[in-house]
């Protein structure tokens, strides 16, 4: 484990490490930001969405509780804070992206560059590539793309409306409040359903852009918040399903 890094979020402090590669959070210090309660809110999580580490505190070395990805959504999902969705899009869009490549945070500006296999990439040369891909890639996520790009390049932070952020099955399914199991569990079935219905209303399958990195899924289908009833609808014919696997039951969804 790396050594641990604090951050702030609106003035609250919130520490960090990196486990194998994979950033954790102290429990408490997430739960303050949110406002919700640390004990009954562990408790809802699943034990792979959490864990105790000896950690160095003012007070010595003391057990804390840990949470990690998929346990820090479950927890802003819990939240009724209205800062929490800043909080989780401040995490996924900064702090990760950070802490994955340098092993820390800063919030000091970084050069106007990006570093790709090739080596480094200018804003500038991110903007041709980006034209010249533009006919292949989804009109939402192309425009946000660019609104990125020159977010960056004035060093100011980006700010994309949702209908500009990609909407997946699995997001989807996590926004539900359902635990990372959960949405493991029934994605697949989740996502099919919803491919094949968006075929029959539309006309056509979704658009596919490459999956998060590092996951094995090579094309992933991604969706916008014009799509969104028609995620509500077999979303619907599935809950009761979902419920009772939630409950004890064991349900598989098909296409």
């Amino acid at each position: 484990m790396n050594e641990i890094q604090i951050f702030a979020f609106e003035g609250a402090e919130v520490r960090t490490v990196l486990a194998d590669g994979e950033p954790w959070w102290v429990a408490s210090d997430v739960c303050s930001v949110l406002d919700v309660q640390s004990g009954r809110a562990l408790a809802r999580l699943d034990e792979d969405e959490k864990g105790l580490r000896s950690t160095q505190t003012p007070g010595g070395q003391q057990m804390l509780s840990y949470v990690n990805e998929p346990g820090l959504y479950s927890l802003v999902l819990g939240s009724r804070k209205p800062q929490a969705k800043a909080f989780k899009r401040w995490i996924t869009h900064e702090v990760i992206p950070a802490l994955r490549k340098h092993g820390s945070y800063s919030a000091a500006p970084k050069p106007l560059e990006i570093t790709a296999a090739a080596g480094p990439v200018s804003y500038r040369e991110q903007a041709e590539i980006l034209a010249i891909l533009r006919p292949i890639l989804p009109e939402p996520y192309a425009a946000a793309t660019g609104k990125v790009i020159l977010s960056r390049a004035m060093g100011e932070r980006p700010a994309l409306e949702p209908s500009e952020t990609p909407l997946y099955a699995s997001t989807f399914l996590a926004e539900k409040g359902h635990k990372a199991g959960t949405v493991a569990k029934f994605q697949s079935g989740f996502g099919a359903r919803v491919s094949n219905r968006y075929f029959k209303v539309r006309g056509r399958r979704p658009e596919k852009i490459p999956g998060p990195a590092g996951s094995r899924i090579d094309k992933v289908a991604v969706y916008s918040e014009v799509d969104r009833p028609l995620l509500e609808q077999v979303y619907m014919e599935i809950a009761e399903q979902i419920s009772s696997f939630e409950t004890g039951g064991q349900y598989a969804i098909g296409a």
